[in-house]
C-alpha cells in the first residue's frame, strides 16, 4: 500500500483498514485512560464528544489487533505499545491473553424498541440479540487467535457454560462450537424475520432476561482442542449512543446489576445523555449507570502533561508514517519563537511605540517614575522588554492599591518587583500584555507546539485535524526541498483558518439547534472579547468563559421550572448540546465569594476564532435569564460601548 503523504488525515479508527497501520499510529499513552482493574470489572464507561478516541481505545484490544501486535513485538514501531499492553495483562511473552468481543451498537438494535407495544418483550428481544452477537464475536475471535478459519474450524471450539444459565439460554452446558454457532444464528434470523414482518401480529422471537451469556461464561470455559484459549474475556460495546434511550439504560443497568461473569466496557458519545444528565455530569451523585465516570476530555484536562506527551507521540508516529517526506518530528515543523532576526525590526518599532506611549500617558504617575527606570536596567531581549513595558501599561491603567507587586522578566539575581494588584501573579498580566501586543502590532499569537496542543481542547481528533493542516503545508515545503519549519505567522494563519472551518463546516453542520447554538456561542465569544480587550485587563489573561451558580444550574435541571419557563428550557437544551459536542467545557463547584458555580469555558479552538487567550481561569458570572436572551437576541455591549 502506498504511504499516505499526510497520515494526519487518517483520523477515524474505522478509516484505517490495516491492523499494522492502526497499531503503528496508536499512541500507547492513550491507555493511561484505563482505570485500575479495567479488565476485572464491569461496566467501565468511556464517554466523550465526537473524536475523543473511544473506538481506537477499544479496537486495540480486539483479537486481530492483539495477534498483529504480538507478531510485531520486536519491531521498534510496536515495542512501547507491546510493553504497555503486557502491563495491562492483554498479552504476555507467549501471546495474547485476552479475548475481547467488540460490538457496535449501530446495527438493528434501536428498531426493536418500537417492534411491539409490550416494552418488556422489546427488552427481552434486545438482550437476546446482544447475547447471540456476543457469542458469535467470541467464536470468531477465538479462531482469529489461533489463525484458524471461521466458521470452518468451529468444530475445534467447545464452551462450558454455568448449567443454570445454559438452561435459561436453551444451550448445553458443555456445548460444541458448531452448536453454539447455530444457536446464535437462529436467534439473529428469528429476530430479523420478526422485524421484517408486516403482519399486525408479527411472529414470535426468542427473548432473554438480561445478558445471560455474560453471567454464564468464564475465561476457562472457552476452549480450542479442549484447552482454554486465553486467561481473560472482555465484551466491548461501542457506539452505545446509537441505542434507543431505554435500551441504553437497560444495558447499563444490566451490567451494573450483574457483577459476576465477563467484564464489559461501554463507549458512547455524550450526545446520548439528556440535558439533565449533561448538566449533572461530573457531580458526585449520578442517577444513571456509572455516572461518576469522567469524560475522556476531563481525564486529559486533569492530566494535561500526559495529554501533551501522548499527542506528541501520536504526531511523531504520523510523521514517520509519511515516509516520502523527509521530516524527523512534528515539532520540527513548528518555529517556536518570534525572537529571530526576521522579527527584530518590528519588535524594536513596537518597543519604541509602547515605551513612548507609556511615558507620555503616565509621566505624572508616581508609580511610573518609580518603576520605569527598573525596566531600563534589565538585561533582557527586545521581546521581554516590550512585554515589560506593555505589562506596566496594563498595571498603570488600574487605580493605585496598597501592597502592589509585579515581577519583571529579569535574571534570577536581579529580581525586581513592581506594581500590580496583590493576588494577581505577573504571569497572568504578562499573558494579557502578550495578547494585546499581538492585536496591536499584528504579531502572531497562535503558534508553537504548546499552543497547538491547547487548541486541541483535550480531544484527539481535534488535535489531529489542526495538526494535519500544519503538516500539509510543512510536507509540501519538504517535498520541494525547502525549509519545512513553518514561521509563527504561517502557523497563526493556518490555525485561525482551522478554527473557522471547524466551527462553520464541521460543528454547525453536525449539531441540532444550530441557529440557537450559534447565537449563544458567538455571544459568549463577543462578550469574552469585549471583556478581554479592556485596557486594564481586569481578568488577566482574559475572559474565555462564563459561569452560573450551582443553584441556577439546578434550576435548569428542574422539570417544574422548565415547564413554566420555555426560555430556560431552550437554554438548558443549548447548554447540553455545547457540552455534548465539546463546544464548551464545564467545571463544577468552583467557589467564588461563598458561592459555588458551574464554569463553562469555550473550546480553545473557538478562543482562536474570537482572538482570545488560551489559558483557563478568566470567566464572568451570568444569570441564566441573561444567557437565555443571548440565545434569542445575541450579546450587545452596554450602551455607549462598542465591540473591538
Amino acid at each position: 500500500m502506498k504511504d499516505p503523504r499526510n497520515p494526519f488525515r487518517m483520523r477515524a479508527s474505522e478509516q484505517i483498514a490495516s491492523e499494522t497501520t492502526f497499531l503503528k499510529l496508536f499512541g500507547p499513552g492513550v491507555l493511561e485512560i484505563l482505570p485500575p482493574g479495567a479488565l476485572e470489572q464491569r461496566p467501565v464507561v468511556f464517554r466523550s464528544a465526537p473524536g475523543g478516541g473511544k473506538t481506537s481505545l477499544l479496537r486495540v484490544f480486539t483479537p486481530s489487533a492483539l495477534v498483529t501486535l504480538f507478531a510485531n513485538r520486536a519491531n521498534d514501531d510496536f515495542k512501547d505499545l507491546f510493553v504497555r499492553m503486557k502491563e495491562i495483562g492483554a498479552v504476555d511473552d507467549n501471546g495474547p491473553q485476552l479475548l475481547a468481543a467488540m460490538l457496535s451498537c449501530t446495527k438493528n438494535y434501536a428498531p426493536l424498541e418500537d417492534f411491539t407495544r409490550d416494552k418488556g418483550q422489546a427488552e427481552r428481544l434486545f438482550f437476546a440479540l446482544l447475547d447471540s452477537r456476543v457469542l458469535l464475536a467470541f467464536l470468531h475471535g477465538a479462531l482469529v487467535m489461533r489463525n484458524l478459519e471461521y466458521p470452518a474450524d468451529l468444530n475445534r471450539i467447545s464452551l462450558r457454560i454455568e448449567p443454570d444459565i445454559a438452561a435459561r439460554l436453551g444451550l448445553l452446558s458443555e456445548c460444541p462450537g458448531p452448536v453454539a454457532y447455530e444457536w446464535a444464528r437462529n436467534i439473529e434470523t428469528a429476530i430479523g424475520q420478526a422485524l421484517d414482518s408486516l403482519d399486525l401480529e408479527p411472529p414470535s422471537a426468542p427473548g432473554h432476561q438480561g445478558l445471560l451469556l455474560l453471567e454464564g461464561l468464564r475465561s476457562d470455559g472457552l476452549m480450542i482442542d479442549g484447552k482454554p484459549i486465553v486467561q481473560k474475556l472482555l465484551v466491548m460495546f461501542d457506539d452505545v449512543h446509537k441505542l434507543a434511550p431505554q435500551q441504553r439504560m437497560s444495558l447499563g443497568q444490566s451490567l451494573t446489576r450483574d457483577r459476576g461473569g465477563v467484564p464489559a466496557w461501554l463507549a458512547e458519545r455524550l450526545e446520548a445523555m439528556t440535558s439533565d444528565e449533561l448538566l449533572e455530569l461530573g457531580s458526585r451523585h449520578g442517577r444513571d449507570y456509572d455516572d461518576q465516570a469522567p469524560t475522556l476530555e476531563k481525564y486529559w484536562r486533569d492530566h494535561s502533561s500526559r495529554f501533551e506527551k501522548s499527542v506528541m507521540n501520536i504526531a511523531d508516529k504520523r510523521v514517520r508514517e509519511a515516509r516520502s517526506v523527509e521530516i524527523d518530528s512534528f515539532v520540527g515543523c513548528l518555529e517556536g519563537s518570534i525572537e529571530g532576526p526576521e522579527h527584530q525590526a518590528i519588535l524594536e518599532q513596537a518597543l519604541a511605540t509602547v515605551s513612548m506611549r507609556v511615558q507620555k500617558t503616565f509621566d505624572l504617575d508616581p508609580r511610573f517614575r518609580e518603576w520605569a527606570p527598573l525596566i531600563k536596567q534589565t538585561n533582557t531581549t527586545t521581546l521581554e522588554r516590550l512585554l515589560d513595558w506593555r505589562t506596566l501599561e496594563v498595571v498603570l491603567a488600574r487605580p493605585p492599591r496598597k501592597q502592589l507587586s509585579l515581577e519583571l522578566a529579569v535574571p534570577d539575581d536581579q529580581s525586581v518587583k513592581m506594581g500590580d494588584d496583590a493576588g494577581l501573579r505577573s504571569s497572568a498580566v504578562r499573558a494579557a500584555a502578550d495578547l494585546f501586543l499581538s492585536a496591536e502590532f499584528h504579531l502572531p499569537y497562535y503558534y508553537s507546539f504548546e499552543r497547538l496542543v491547547s487548541l486541541a481542547s483535550y480531544n484527539i481528533e481535534q488535535f489531529l485535524a489542526i495538526s494535519g493542516d500544519i503538516f500539509e503545508e510543512a510536507s509540501s515545503y519538504a517535498i520541494l526541498r525547502k525549509n519545512h519549519q513553518l514561521s509563527p505567522e504561517r502557523q497563526h494563519s493556518i490555525l485561525k483558518k482551522a478554527a473557522e472551518n471547524w466551527w462553520e463546516q464541521d460543528l454547525l453542520r453536525a449539531i441540532p439547534m444550530r441557529t440557537e447554538v450559534r447565537s449563544f456561542v458567538e455571544s459568549i465569544g463577543r462578550f469574552a472579547r469585549w471583556e478581554t480587550a479592556k485596557a486594564n485587563a481586569p481578568y488577566p489573561p482574559g475572559v474565555t468563559g462564563i459561569a452560573i451558580t450551582m443553584a441556577d444550574r439546578d434550576r435548569l435541571r428542574d422539570p417544574k421550572v422548565l415547564e413554566n419557563r420555555p426560555d430556560l428550557q431552550q437554554l438548558a437544551s443549548v447548554l447540553a448540546i455545547c457540552l455534548a459536542y465539546n463546544i464548551m467545557d464545564a467545571q463544577l463547584d468552583r467557589s467564588q465569594n461563598y458561592e459555588r458555580r458551574m464554569v463553562l469555558y469555550l473550546n480553545r479552538l473557538l478562543c482562536a476564532r474570537f482572538d482570545l487567550p488560551l489559558q483557563y481561569g478568566g470567566w464572568r458570572p451570568k444569570k441564566p435569564e441573561d444567557l437565555a436572551k443571548w440565545v434569542k437576541e445575541g450579546f450587545r455591549p452596554p450602551s455607549g460601548e462598542t465591540l473591538i
